[in-house]
Protein backbone atom coordinates (compact mmCIF):
# COMPACT_ATOMS: atom_id res chain seq x y z
CA UNK A 1 0.00 0.00 0.00
CA UNK A 2 2.74 2.58 1.17
CA UNK A 3 4.35 2.45 -2.42
CA UNK A 4 1.42 3.52 -4.50
CA UNK A 5 1.37 6.60 -1.44
CA UNK A 6 2.40 9.28 -4.05
CA UNK A 7 2.18 12.72 -1.37
CA UNK A 8 3.45 11.18 1.89
CA UNK A 9 4.31 14.07 5.27
CA UNK A 10 5.58 13.85 8.12
CA UNK A 11 3.78 16.30 10.43
CA UNK A 12 5.39 16.75 13.91
CA UNK A 13 3.11 18.22 16.80
CA UNK A 14 -0.74 17.67 16.67
CA UNK A 15 -1.89 20.22 18.94
CA UNK A 16 -4.85 22.48 18.63
CA UNK A 17 -2.80 25.15 17.37
CA UNK A 18 -1.81 22.77 14.35
CA UNK A 19 -5.57 21.96 13.18
CA UNK A 20 -5.94 24.21 10.61
CA UNK A 21 -2.74 22.98 8.71
CA UNK A 22 -3.88 19.16 9.24
CA UNK A 23 -6.99 20.00 8.00
CA UNK A 24 -5.54 22.24 4.59
CA UNK A 25 -3.25 18.77 4.58
CA UNK A 26 -6.45 16.50 4.10
CA UNK A 27 -7.88 18.29 1.48
CA UNK A 28 -4.60 18.74 -0.44
CA UNK A 29 -4.65 14.51 -0.42
CA UNK A 30 -1.38 14.01 1.78
CA UNK A 31 -0.90 10.82 3.36
CA UNK A 32 -0.06 12.53 6.72
CA UNK A 33 1.77 10.51 9.37
CA UNK A 34 1.46 12.87 12.81
CA UNK A 35 3.42 12.39 15.70
CA UNK A 36 3.23 14.14 18.70
CA UNK A 37 4.11 13.22 22.55
CA UNK A 38 0.45 13.50 23.64
CA UNK A 39 -1.23 10.16 22.92
CA UNK A 40 -4.54 12.16 23.32
CA UNK A 41 -3.29 15.10 21.02
CA UNK A 42 -6.53 17.06 18.74
CA UNK A 43 -4.91 16.61 15.70
CA UNK A 44 -4.39 12.42 15.88
CA UNK A 45 -7.46 12.00 14.20
CA UNK A 46 -6.50 14.04 11.42
CA UNK A 47 -4.05 12.31 10.62
CA UNK A 48 -3.77 8.84 8.36
CA UNK A 49 -1.45 7.25 11.08
CA UNK A 50 -0.21 9.05 14.51
CA UNK A 51 2.59 7.89 16.72
CA UNK A 52 3.05 8.88 20.11
CA UNK A 53 6.58 10.17 19.86
CA UNK A 54 8.09 13.55 20.84
CA UNK A 55 10.70 15.89 18.40
CA UNK A 56 13.68 14.93 19.83
CA UNK A 57 12.92 11.16 19.65
CA UNK A 58 14.97 11.30 16.43
CA UNK A 59 15.43 7.42 16.04
CA UNK A 60 12.13 6.58 16.55
CA UNK A 61 10.91 9.10 13.95
CA UNK A 62 13.68 7.55 11.37
CA UNK A 63 12.04 4.12 11.92
CA UNK A 64 8.53 4.92 10.82
CA UNK A 65 9.78 6.65 8.01
CA UNK A 66 11.77 3.72 7.04
CA UNK A 67 8.21 1.56 7.54
CA UNK A 68 6.19 4.73 5.58
CA UNK A 69 9.10 4.17 3.20
CA UNK A 70 10.14 8.15 2.58
CA UNK A 71 12.41 9.48 0.36
CA UNK A 72 13.58 13.03 -1.08
CA UNK A 73 9.88 13.45 -2.89
CA UNK A 74 8.49 13.87 0.63
CA UNK A 75 7.83 16.17 2.84
CA UNK A 76 8.56 17.06 6.67
CA UNK A 77 6.20 19.80 8.25
CA UNK A 78 6.03 21.45 11.63
CA UNK A 79 4.12 24.59 12.82
CA UNK A 80 4.82 23.50 16.71
CA UNK A 81 7.32 25.30 19.12
CA UNK A 82 10.71 26.26 16.71
CA UNK A 83 12.60 23.56 19.16
CA UNK A 84 10.46 20.86 16.93
CA UNK A 85 12.69 22.29 14.07
CA UNK A 86 15.43 20.51 14.85
CA UNK A 87 13.68 17.25 14.81
CA UNK A 88 12.29 18.03 11.48
CA UNK A 89 15.92 18.80 10.18
CA UNK A 90 17.21 15.62 11.55
CA UNK A 91 14.47 13.41 9.71
CA UNK A 92 14.69 15.15 6.43
CA UNK A 93 18.27 15.29 6.69
CA UNK A 94 18.35 11.35 7.07
CA UNK A 95 15.84 10.70 3.69
CA UNK A 96 17.00 13.75 1.72
CA UNK A 97 13.82 15.64 2.22
CA UNK A 98 14.29 19.05 1.52
CA UNK A 99 14.85 21.49 4.96
CA UNK A 100 17.48 23.40 6.46
CA UNK A 101 20.13 22.14 7.96
CA UNK A 102 20.74 21.18 11.49
CA UNK A 103 23.35 22.93 12.33
CA UNK A 104 21.18 26.40 10.59
CA UNK A 105 18.19 25.40 12.70
CA UNK A 106 20.44 24.94 15.75
CA UNK A 107 22.01 28.59 15.56
CA UNK A 108 18.55 30.08 14.84
CA UNK A 109 17.94 28.16 18.55
CA UNK A 110 20.83 29.12 20.07
CA UNK A 111 21.22 32.84 21.30
CA UNK A 112 25.04 32.50 22.09
CA UNK A 113 25.54 31.12 17.63
CA UNK A 114 23.31 34.03 16.59
CA UNK A 115 24.67 36.91 18.11
CA UNK A 116 27.97 35.49 16.71
CA UNK A 117 26.60 35.44 13.47
CA UNK A 118 24.96 38.55 13.20
CA UNK A 119 28.01 40.78 13.39
CA UNK A 120 29.95 38.69 11.21
CA UNK A 121 27.54 39.33 8.09
CA UNK A 122 27.27 42.74 9.25
CA UNK A 123 23.89 42.75 10.93
CA UNK A 124 24.22 45.13 14.32
CA UNK A 125 23.06 43.96 17.63
CA UNK A 126 23.36 45.76 20.93
CA UNK A 127 26.42 45.63 23.31
CA UNK A 128 26.76 42.31 24.09
CA UNK A 129 28.82 40.14 26.32
CA UNK A 130 28.56 36.11 27.84
CA UNK A 131 28.53 35.44 31.08
CA UNK A 132 28.33 31.65 33.15
CA UNK A 133 27.88 33.48 36.89
CA UNK A 134 27.37 36.05 39.39
CA UNK A 135 31.41 36.85 38.85
CA UNK A 136 31.19 36.60 35.14
CA UNK A 137 28.16 39.20 35.21
CA UNK A 138 30.15 41.65 37.92
CA UNK A 139 32.87 41.83 35.74
CA UNK A 140 30.98 42.57 32.70
CA UNK A 141 29.12 45.13 33.86
CA UNK A 142 31.70 46.93 34.06
CA UNK A 143 31.49 47.81 30.38
CA UNK A 144 28.23 49.37 30.75
CA UNK A 145 27.49 53.20 31.57
CA UNK A 146 25.91 52.10 35.55
CA UNK A 147 22.94 54.51 34.84
CA UNK A 148 21.84 52.49 32.11
CA UNK A 149 19.55 49.04 32.41
CA UNK A 150 20.35 45.69 30.21
CA UNK A 151 18.50 42.49 29.59
CA UNK A 152 20.00 39.65 30.48
CA UNK A 153 18.26 36.26 28.97
CA UNK A 154 19.52 33.15 28.85
CA UNK A 155 21.10 31.03 25.88
CA UNK A 156 17.80 29.52 24.99
CA UNK A 157 14.83 31.59 27.08
CA UNK A 158 11.78 31.98 25.36
CA UNK A 159 9.89 34.65 27.25
CA UNK A 160 9.71 34.87 30.39
CA UNK A 161 11.64 32.40 31.27
CA UNK A 162 15.13 33.66 32.56
CA UNK A 163 15.01 37.28 30.81
CA UNK A 164 15.65 39.84 33.36
CA UNK A 165 15.61 43.51 33.15
CA UNK A 166 17.59 46.11 35.54
CA UNK A 167 19.98 48.99 36.38
CA UNK A 168 23.27 48.49 36.13
CA UNK A 169 24.64 49.86 39.43
CA UNK A 170 21.63 47.80 41.19
CA UNK A 171 22.19 44.21 39.51
CA UNK A 172 22.87 43.13 42.94
CA UNK A 173 19.17 43.22 43.77
CA UNK A 174 18.33 41.35 41.21
CA UNK A 175 17.50 37.79 41.83
CA UNK A 176 18.46 35.82 38.94
CA UNK A 177 18.70 31.38 38.26
CA UNK A 178 21.89 30.08 38.01
CA UNK A 179 20.95 26.44 37.60
CA UNK A 180 20.76 24.69 34.48
CA UNK A 181 17.77 23.23 32.27
CA UNK A 182 16.73 23.63 28.94
CA UNK A 183 16.17 26.92 28.77
CA UNK A 184 19.35 27.80 30.54
CA UNK A 185 22.06 25.40 28.78
CA UNK A 186 25.55 27.40 29.23
CA UNK A 187 25.77 31.29 29.32
CA UNK A 188 23.55 34.26 29.79
CA UNK A 189 23.45 37.15 27.09
CA UNK A 190 23.79 40.62 28.76
CA UNK A 191 22.68 43.36 26.15
CA UNK A 192 22.60 46.79 26.42
CA UNK A 193 19.42 48.42 26.69
CA UNK A 194 18.49 49.84 23.26
CA UNK A 195 15.55 52.60 23.70
CA UNK A 196 13.08 53.04 20.16
CA UNK A 197 9.60 51.39 18.76
CA UNK A 198 10.06 47.52 19.16
CA UNK A 199 9.30 46.36 15.68
CA UNK A 200 8.53 42.39 14.93
CA UNK A 201 9.20 42.04 11.22
CA UNK A 202 7.75 39.37 9.07
CA UNK A 203 9.84 38.46 6.20
CA UNK A 204 8.62 36.12 3.39
CA UNK A 205 9.64 35.67 -0.05
CA UNK A 206 10.53 39.27 -1.18
CA UNK A 207 7.54 40.59 0.70
CA UNK A 208 7.41 41.80 4.41
CA UNK A 209 5.61 43.34 7.34
CA UNK A 210 5.89 44.94 10.13
CA UNK A 211 3.73 44.84 13.81
CA UNK A 212 4.38 47.11 16.84
CA UNK A 213 5.97 44.55 18.90
CA UNK A 214 3.92 45.73 22.67
CA UNK A 215 0.60 45.95 20.88
CA UNK A 216 0.51 43.69 18.08
CA UNK A 217 -0.93 45.84 16.13
CA UNK A 218 0.57 46.85 12.09
CA UNK A 219 3.17 49.18 12.15
CA UNK A 220 3.12 50.23 8.11
CA UNK A 221 4.29 53.68 9.17
CA UNK A 222 7.33 52.17 9.36
CA UNK A 223 7.48 50.78 6.22
CA UNK A 224 9.84 53.72 4.64
CA UNK A 225 11.94 53.76 7.03
CA UNK A 226 12.78 50.08 7.29
CA UNK A 227 13.53 50.30 3.18
CA UNK A 228 15.40 53.37 4.10
CA UNK A 229 17.92 52.24 6.85
CA UNK A 230 18.59 48.62 4.95
CA UNK A 231 16.84 46.67 7.89
CA UNK A 232 14.95 44.25 5.02
CA UNK A 233 18.68 44.02 3.27
CA UNK A 234 20.18 42.50 6.57
CA UNK A 235 17.30 40.32 7.21
CA UNK A 236 17.65 39.16 4.31
CA UNK A 237 20.99 38.31 4.79
CA UNK A 238 20.65 36.08 8.20
CA UNK A 239 18.06 34.39 5.92
CA UNK A 240 20.26 33.23 3.37
CA UNK A 241 23.13 32.47 5.41
CA UNK A 242 21.04 29.97 7.38
CA UNK A 243 19.55 28.75 3.98
CA UNK A 244 16.00 29.98 5.06
CA UNK A 245 15.08 31.60 1.86
CA UNK A 246 11.81 29.32 1.30
CA UNK A 247 10.93 29.35 5.33
CA UNK A 248 8.79 33.20 6.50
CA UNK A 249 11.07 34.11 9.24
CA UNK A 250 10.08 36.61 12.33
CA UNK A 251 12.65 38.91 13.57
CA UNK A 252 12.25 41.55 16.56
CA UNK A 253 14.25 44.53 16.26
CA UNK A 254 14.44 48.16 17.66
CA UNK A 255 14.69 51.59 15.79
CA UNK A 256 15.77 54.84 16.54
CA UNK A 257 17.88 57.92 15.50
CA UNK A 258 20.94 56.41 15.68
CA UNK A 259 19.93 53.20 13.43
CA UNK A 260 18.39 49.61 14.37
CA UNK A 261 20.00 46.67 15.98
CA UNK A 262 18.60 42.91 15.59
CA UNK A 263 17.43 41.22 18.82
CA UNK A 264 15.86 37.74 17.90
CA UNK A 265 15.34 35.13 15.16
CA UNK A 266 11.67 33.23 14.96
CA UNK A 267 11.36 30.17 12.52
CA UNK A 268 7.33 28.99 14.07
CA UNK A 269 4.31 30.47 12.75
CA UNK A 270 3.63 34.38 12.72
CA UNK A 271 1.39 34.65 15.95
CA UNK A 272 0.21 38.37 15.00
CA UNK A 273 0.30 37.60 11.07
CA UNK A 274 -2.07 34.65 11.48
CA UNK A 275 -4.06 36.16 13.95
CA UNK A 276 -4.73 39.31 11.78
CA UNK A 277 -5.34 36.53 9.02
CA UNK A 278 -8.19 35.28 10.91
CA UNK A 279 -9.82 38.68 11.87
CA UNK A 280 -10.06 39.20 8.05
CA UNK A 281 -11.14 36.06 6.96
CA UNK A 282 -7.96 34.78 5.49
CA UNK A 283 -6.71 31.19 5.77
CA UNK A 284 -3.86 31.88 7.28
CA UNK A 285 -2.68 27.66 7.07
CA UNK A 286 -3.66 27.59 3.17
CA UNK A 287 -0.89 30.26 2.40
CA UNK A 288 1.75 28.65 5.12
CA UNK A 289 1.53 25.78 3.73
CA UNK A 290 2.26 27.08 0.20
CA UNK A 291 5.16 28.39 0.52
CA UNK A 292 6.64 25.91 2.90
CA UNK A 293 5.66 22.92 0.39
CA UNK A 294 5.57 24.39 -3.18
CA UNK A 295 7.61 27.83 -1.87
CA UNK A 296 4.70 29.69 -3.49
CA UNK A 297 4.56 32.68 -2.40
CA UNK A 298 0.36 33.50 -2.35
CA UNK A 299 -0.53 35.40 0.90
CA UNK A 300 -2.91 38.61 0.13
CA UNK A 301 -1.24 41.20 -0.23
CA UNK A 302 -3.76 42.79 2.25
CA UNK A 303 -0.95 41.18 4.92
CA UNK A 304 2.00 43.37 3.62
Amino acid sequence: MIDIIIKKILFIGCNHDQLPYLTELKLRGYFIVGIDKNPDAPGSSLCDVFYEVGYDEIEAMIRIGQQYKFGPEDKVFTAAAQFAHKGAASFAGYFGCFYPKVADVDSCLDKVAYYRVFPEIGVPIPLTKLVQSKDSLKSALKKFNPDAFCYLKSDYSKNPNYVYRFKVSAYEEQEIFWGRDRYLREYYILQEEVLGPSLRINLYGDRFNIYDFDTGLKADAFNPVVKSLGVLKALRKVRSYYGMDRWLLKFDIIMNKKGFVVLDIGMDPPFRMNKSSQKNGINFARHYLDHYLDNIISYPLSLD
